[in-house]
């Protein structure tokens, strides 16, 4: 009888160890928390005029967190998003099909190259505006030069674009 009470009592101990244990492993892999992020707002131009519509991403140089909102028909965005330096992407492919191409002999630049990323249909949809021709770097962070430092706190940052070709590094 002896040892039929301490068997309980070293079940319930092993027990008690292994989940502190578990909660300990929960522990170190944290989720991205509130604080790591804060509001941006802006508007969005390509050689000084606004994007009418489209998606801005915020992605961050460390951690790989990435966020991303739409921008309104007036270029305007409003985003929640990493907290440090992060690299800015802006594509709006998913409204070429809305609107018919402008451009010099009635084309303006041909289908977007195949390697850009198209926003989900349902954001096609839930977008406003029209598209514009954008340079396809801006698209895709590995090539995109747009960058800027996320502070804690709502701040106000405009992210200007241009057809020009970026200097040789």
């Amino acid at each position: 009888m002896y040892h039929c009470t301490r068997a309980p009592l070293a079940r319930r101990s092993a027990c008690c160890v292994l989940m502190g244990l578990l909660a300990c492993l929960a522990g170190c892999d944290r989720a991205p928390r509130e604080s790591d992020h804060a509001e941006v707002s802006g508007q969005v131009t390509i050689d000084k005029k606004p994007v009418p519509g489209g998606q801005i991403s915020f992605v961050a140089a460390k951690g790989g967190f990435a966020a991303a909102a739409t921008i309104d028909e007036n270029g305007n965005y409003k985003i929640n998003a990493p907290v440090g330096e992060v690299t800015i992407t802006v594509n709006n492919t998913a409204l070429q099909g809305q609107q018919p191409r402008v451009g010099k002999k009635g084309g303006a630049g041909g289908p977007p190259p195949k390697e850009l990323p198209h926003p989900k249909q349902a954001d096609a949809q839930a977008m406003k505006g029209h598209w514009v021709s954008l340079p396809s770097r801006y698209a895709n962070a590995d090539s995109s030069e747009l960058k800027y430092t996320v502070t804690q706190g709502p701040q106000t940052h405009n992210v200007e674009m241009t057809s020009a070709l970026p200097p040789p590094k």
